[in-house]
């Protein structure tokens, strides 16, 4: 990494304007104290940071669209037809517009690029978390599609996105962007460790997801119209209405066998075809009902007046489903209430569900001596070379696999927790 000898410029005050001295170079920046004149001198760090000539003075251009406006238009674009990405594009955006947001399009050049992927390093959470270089090189390739998206809008100049792809990602070793540990299995005998820590709810997930290979936001937002039970032969089929690559065109299914079914077939009575198989509710629920039973005392009429005051006027309602946040954070909650009481060498080391997947995978692929195919099928992964759309292959190897799955096992919950 490149070190530097001297401290950043400090701003001046000339009649009211704000500048900075850099090179030996005057640079205005607008109205002393105003937002136009933080957002020029951010700008300005940012490209003394990554060059030893020093900024380049830059003006919007008259008559065209600016960065925000792109960047705001797009923001739309990716949250009606692809929401999956939306995060992470605000994300590329709101460091983007940190520093280029009154410019014209088509003056963002390859450096202005290579100003902004060094502010993405440099950015730290409220936990003092910096970004990763993975993530960085993802916020990058957000921005260079927002103007290849302007491209199309005819709001920017082909020369112009085509330009930023000569801008190089972040190499390991060469940056200060910290690296991330690989995605890890997690291995079944910390899952059926933790599994009796859990709610009722929250654990089904954890099995559920486990058995199918299913990715977290998949057994979230399992609804009980999206399952087809008509099959002779006994699977369910779960059709994703959206899922990872729905922007794709891709079509994703999947098979539930008797394990998944016996799991999931309490949760589904009930309720209509719209409502969520796992919900918030229940689980809500269920931790009433597990902490009534732990209670030694009786309940103060006090108390349960204030609870039922709180029920008709909830400050926030609960969800209808789970989001993979809020599933991570139960599992997360759930381990470390177990630790605090746990002796030391039966701790539960944390875990995700992320992981749950991974670890499906691995198993698949170890299970039919390295052939990541039948892997690939059951996690409903897309290579490059498969045609976009649905692959009826795939589905029936998956079919396959369902059918050979075993029985249940045993339920760490003695009691089914009533609905």
């Amino acid at each position: 990494m490149k070190k530097f000898q001297t401290l950043p410029p400090k701003v001046g005050n000339n009649g009211g304007t704000a500048f900075v001295r850099i090179n030996g170079k005057r640079i205005y920046l607008g109205k002393f104290g105003s937002p136009e004149a933080a957002q020029n001198y951010a700008r300005c760090i940012a490209e003394w940071a990554i060059s030893s000539v020093g900024p380049e003075q830059s003006s919007p251009q008259i008559g065209t669209i600016t960065v925000k406006s792109l960047a705001v238009a797009f923001l739309d674009y990716i949250q009606q037809n692809i929401p999956s990405q939306y995060h992470t594009s605000r994300s590329a955006i709101t460091g983007l517009l940190q520093l280029y947001s009154d410019i014209a399009v088509d003056s963002f050049s390859p450096k202005c690029l290579v100003a902004v992927q060094h502010q993405f390093t440099q950015y730290v959470d409220q936990n003092g978390k910096r970004r990763c270089r993975g993530y960085c090189n993802t916020l990058v390739r957000h921005v260079r599609a927002i103007f290849r998206w302007g491209v199309s809008q005819e709001l920017v100049s082909p020369l112009t996105a085509d330009a930023l792809k000569y801008v190089p990602p972040l190499r390991e070793g060469r940056t200060e962007a910290p690296e991330t540990e690989p995605r890890t299995d997690v291995p079944d005998e910390i899952v059926d460790a933790t599994l009796p820590h859990l709610l009722p709810t929250v654990a089904t997930m954890v099995q559920v997801q486990r058995l199918a290979t299913m990715r977290p936001n998949e057994v979230c937002r399992m609804k009980v119209g999206d399952i087809d039970m008509s099959r002779k032969d006994g699977i369910w089929l779960y059709n994703l209405p959206k899922h990872k690559g729905t922007w794709r065109g891709h079509k994703k299914i999947v098979p539930l066998g008797k394990p998944e079914q016996t799991l999931i077939l309490p949760y589904l009575e009930g309720k209509k075809p719209g409502q969520a198989v796992f919900s918030p509710k229940t689980a809500m629920l269920e931790k009433k009902i597990k902490d009534a039973k732990r209670r030694r005392t009786k309940v103060p009429p006090s108390q349960i007046l204030l609870a039922e005051e709180r029920a008709a006027n909830p400050k926030r309602g609960l969800q209808e489903h789970y989001s993979s946040r809020s599933y991570a954070r139960s599992i997360e909650r759930a381990i470390v209430a177990a630790n605090k009481k746990l002796p030391k060498d039966q701790q539960i080391p944390h875990w995700t569900p992320y992981q749950l997947r991974h670890a499906g995978i691995t198993e698949l692929i170890a299970e039919h001596d390295g052939d990541r195919d039948i892997a690939r099928a059951v996690a409903g992964q897309k290579s490059i070379n498969i045609t976009q759309g649905y692959n009826h292959a795939d589905l029936r190897i998956a079919i396959e696999q369902a059918k050979k799955r075993g029985n249940l096992p045993e339920s760490p919950h003695e009691e089914q927790t009533e609905k």
